[in-house]
C-alpha cells in the first residue's frame, strides 16, 4: 500500500466507525430499555440484562455494519469533493477506479466479517439470547413471587410477600402454607426474612425471623402453635423444564448446518424447508452487498464544490434502507411461503440494486468530470491581443 492507499482508508476509516458505534449503540439503548422492563416484570436479576445485551450485539452489528460502511465511503469522498482534494487526485492522474482499489481491499475483509456474523455468530448467539430468556420466565434465575399475593410455588405450598427489598431480596409479612398429602396444613407466618434459593433452583430457602409456626391434623380438631425467634426453612421446588436443543428455527442454524439440511430434506419431507431455503440465499446475498455499496456511496458523496447537493447522501440511505426493507420482508417472505424462487425475488431484489447504483454513479463521475472541464475553461487564461494604429491599411507615417 502506498501512501494514497492508506489516505483513503483513513479518510473512510474514521466516519465508518463513528457511523458504526453511533448506529450500534442507538439500537442497542433502544432493545435495552425493553429488556430492563421485560426483567423487571419478571422479577429476575438486574444482571441477565447485559447477558442478553452481548447476545443481541451480534444481531444488531448486522445491521449497523452495512450503513457504517456505505456512510463512510460516502461521507469521505463527499469530504474529498468539497475540499477540492478529489479533483487534485484526478489532476495527477489517479481515477476513481484507482481510489476504489483501497476500498475494495477493506470491503473484502468487512465480507469476510459479515458472512461469518451471519452464518455462524448469530446462530449461536440468537440461541444463547432465548435460552436466558426461557430461564428468566421459567424461574431457574430465580422464582417469581410478586409483592401482596398469593403465590402456588408448587401443588402444595402457597407462599404470599409484603414489602420486598429488591436489593437485599428480604421480606416483611410473610406467610407460608404446607400441606401434606394426608390433608394436614402447616401454617408459617413472620414478620421478616430472607429469600433465596439453591443454585440449581430445586430447594426455596426461607431464613424467617419473629414469627409463629401453626400444625393442623388432616380433621382441624387438634391445633399446635410454635413462636419462633430464628427459623429456617426449605421447601423444595418443582423441577424448571429443560431448554430445547438449538435448531429448531433456521436463525439458529449454522451455514454449514443449513447446507446439510437442504442436502437431505425437501419440500415435501420438512415444512421448513422452504425457510432454510431462504436462510441460504439471504447469507450468500448479505455479505455481496458490500460489492455494490461503495459504488453507490460514491455516486451520492462525489459533489460540486460550488453546487453542493445536500438530497444526495439522504436519497443514498434512503436507498440502501428500502433494498434491504425489501430484501427482508419480502424477498425472504416470498420463499419462505413458497410463492416465489428466490432466484426470482431475492436475487432480483439484488440485481435491481446493483444496476441502480452502476445508473448512478456513472452518471455522476460523468457530471463530475464535465464539471472540471467547465471549471477549467472558465479558468484559463484570455489573450487579448491589438493591432498598432501604424500597421492599420491605409495608415500614414
Amino acid at each position: 500500500m502506498n501512501l494514497l492507499d492508506r489516505y483513503i482508508l483513513r479518510a473512510v476509516a474514521t466516519p465508518l466507525l463513528l457511523a458504526l458505534g453511533i448506529a450500534g449503540m442507538l439500537l442497542l439503548l433502544e432493545q435495552m430499555l425493553r429488556l430492563f422492563d421485560f426483567v423487571l416484570d419478571e422479577q429476575g436479576p438486574v444482571n441477565v440484562v447485559w447477558q442478553m445485551l452481548a447476545n443481541l450485539l451480534p444481531h444488531y452489528l448486522g445491521l449497523a455494519l452495512p450503513l457504517g460502511t456505505f456512510l463512510g465511503v460516502m461521507i469521505a469522498f463527499r469530504n474529498l469533493s468539497l475540499s477540492s482534494e478529489l479533483d487534485a487526485l484526478s489532476s495527477s492522474g489517479a481515477s476513481f477506479g484507482r481510489l476504489l482499489r483501497p476500498i475494495y481491499m477493506l470491503i473484502f475483509v468487512l465480507m469476510a466479517t459479515d458472512f461469518l456474523l451471519v452464518s455462524y455468530i448469530q446462530p449461536f448467539a440468537m440461541y444463547k439470547y432465548e435460552e436466558i430468556r426461557f430461564d428468566v420466565t421459567s424461574g431457574a434465575l430465580g422464582i417469581k413471587v410478586p409483592s401482596g399475593e398469593f403465590v402456588n410455588i408448587s401443588e402444595n405450598v402457597t407462599i404470599r410477600l409484603g414489602a420486598v427489598n429488591a436489593e437485599t431480596r428480604d421480606a416483611e409479612d410473610i406467610f407460608l402454607e404446607r400441606r401434606d398429602n394426608a390433608g394436614g396444613k402447616t401454617i408459617v407466618t413472620a414478620r421478616y426474612g430472607s429469600i433465596s434459593t439453591t443454585p440449581e433452583v430445586t430447594t426455596l430457602l426461607l431464613g424467617l425471623r419473629d414469627g409463629r409456626q401453626v400444625f393442623v391434623d388432616p380433621i382441624g380438631e387438634r391445633i399446635q402453635t410454635l413462636n419462633f425467634e430464628a427459623f429456617d426453612l426449605e421447601v423444595d421446588l418443582p423441577a424448571i423444564g429443560v431448554f430445547r436443543e438449538r435448531g429448531g428455527d433456521e436463525r439458529e442454524a449454522t451455514f454449514d448446518e443449513v447446507v446439510r439440511f437442504l442436502q437431505t430434506e425437501t419440500p415435501q419431507s420438512s415444512p421448513l424447508y422452504n425457510a432454510y431455503r431462504a436462510s441460504f440465499h439471504w447469507r450468500i446475498i448479505h455479505p455481496l452487498t458490500y460489492l455494490v455499496m461503495p459504488i453507490l456511496a460514491i455516486a451520492m458523496g462525489v459533489t460540486g464544490r460550488r453546487r453542493a447537493s445536500n438530497l444526495k447522501p439522504v436519497l443514498g440511505v434512503a436507498i440502501l434502507i428500502v433494498y434491504h426493507e425489501m430484501l427482508e420482508e419480502w424477498g425472504t417472505v416470498v420463499v419462505e411461503t413458497g410463492e416465489m424462487s428466490p432466484y426470482l425475488s431475492m436475487w432480483g431484489l439484488f440485481a435491481l440494486f446493483a444496476i441502480i447504483s452502476a445508473y448512478l454513479y456513472t452518471g455522476s463521475i460523468d457530471k463530475a468530470r464535465t464539471t472540471r472541464v467547465m471549471t477549467r475553461r472558465r479558468t484559463d487564461t484570455v489573450r487579448l491581443t491589438t493591432t498598432s494604429p501604424a500597421t492599420k491599411p491605409g495608415a500614414t507615417a
